[in-house]
């Protein structure tokens, strides 16, 4: 009993360890990645957006250009940040992302540097993440 009182905390450590992985072990829903489930916008096609779709979207709108081409529609220009593809992971660029209330769109005359960064955006957990389709919706 003695050897209890003085090693009581090691104890406990070891068993919640053991519990953990007892959990992990038996639970196939636990702890588990989840790249499936952010992805699966892209899958769909559901992350991508039309110039024509910008009005209609409600909420706080936040348009990054990560191209070297502007935005083609200049009514946008209130909305529209610059940033380089490299530096969307600041600090301050994350942070004006997940500050935005609204829908954030990424623009680039590059499509597959604009999903580049969806995907690695999307599975940090940001909501509400469109690419901007400079097609018109004409496919």
């Amino acid at each position: 009993m003695k050897l209890l009182k003085q090693y009581w905390i090691v104890l406990a450590i070891f068993i919640l360890i053991i519990v953990l992985v007892l959990i992990r072990t038996f639970s196939t829903g636990n702890f588990r990645y989840d790249a499936v489930k952010w992805a699966e916008p892209s899958a769909t096609g559901s992350n991508i957006i039309y110039e024509a779709q910008l009005d209609s979207m409600s909420g706080n709108k936040l348009l990054i250009d990560l191209g070297a081409e502007p935005v083609s529609d200049s009514r946008f220009s209130d909305i529209t940040v610059k940033m380089e593809p490299g530096s969307i992971l600041d600090k301050q660029n994350i942070k004006l992302i997940r500050k935005n209330r609204g829908p954030v769109i990424l623009y680039s005359d590059n499509t597959s540097e604009a999903a580049k960064i969806w995907m690695i955006l999307s599975e940090m957990g940001v909501k509400g993440l469109y690419i901007l389709s400079d097609d018109g919706g004409n496919k």
